[in-house]
């Protein structure tokens, strides 16, 4: 081979030798792309356990609030227990007991009814002693029952409002016949104050209505509960209807309403 054939044939290894890429060209080329995907990759795990963190972080919250609420609840229902619901039936029951006993001893027990019988003077006057003591006792306990209702009321279920207001009236009507202030005729006041004996059933399905929703608050303290249940009365322990007396028209008790801008 020439000198010249030799010089071309070496030129064109050297050219062959630098058309393939060495393992450090390579590193050279890959090593930033791989920095930015291992970049992106660890900016994406970064935001999914942000995401994570902030999840638990909500939930931890919404939590304590549904805890401290949940508590707030059961505080309100043990306090509408214990200054009412409690005190009430305590005393309720006293005056029961009370009236039964009273009631065993009168030769007319079957039909006996205190409302009435207060309206005769000549029967009060004959009792012995501890029955006047007892009668006494009882007008007496009805007095307190009755203040105690006007005055705890507010602590009660709207549909509970009504028999409360007829076992104010009631007793209210007790305290005025044993003081005579109502005459000698029971009849007007037997028929519509007797006490409703439906507000010891309807009181016992608000006190454990009350007490189920206590038990239900207390199993899931850190979770929403489902909104309470209703007060449900049956039919047969509800209130018979008021009779009012029909009212006539009158001009004077019907006033027109007045525009005040045509007055002026």
């Amino acid at each position: 081979m020439s000198i010249g054939g030799a010089f071309i044939e070496t030129a064109k290894a050297v050219t062959s030798a630098s058309d393939v890429w060495t393992a450090k060209d390579i590193a050279t080329v890959v090593s930033p792309v791989g920095s930015a995907l291992v970049g992106i990759v660890a900016l994406i795990a970064s935001a999914i356990m942000n995401s994570k963190t902030l999840r638990v972080s909500q939930l931890n919250n919404e939590a304590t609030i549904w805890q401290k609420a949940n508590e707030l609840e059961i505080k309100e229902i043990q306090e509408k227990l214990d200054r009412f619901y409690g005190p009430f039936t305590r005393m309720s029951e006293t005056n029961a007991l009370l009236s039964r006993d009273l009631r065993s001893r009168q030769t007319d027990s079957s039909t006996f009814l205190l409302v009435e019988k207060l309206f005769d003077r000549e029967w009060l006057r004959a009792l012995p002693q501890d029955q006047k003591t007892l009668v006494d006792e009882l007008v007496a306990n009805a007095a307190e029952l009755r203040k105690f209702i006007v005055k705890n009321a507010k602590m009660v279920d709207l549909k509970l409002q009504p028999y409360l207001s007829r076992v104010c009236a009631h007793y209210r009507i007790l305290e005025l016949a044993h003081c005579e202030k109502l005459g000698t005729d029971p009849k007007p006041y037997v028929s519509k104050y007797v006490f409703p004996i439906q507000t010891v059933k309807v009181l016992a399905l608000e006190v454990t209505r009350l007490e189920n929703r206590k038990a239900l608050l207390r199993s899931r303290p850190n979770s929403q509960p489902p909104l309470s249940d209703e007060l449900i009365i049956p039919d047969e322990l509800k209130l018979p209807e008021w009779s009012y007396p029909k009212r006539a028209s009158r001009d004077g008790l019907n006033m027109a309403v007045v525009n005040t801008q045509e007055r002026s």
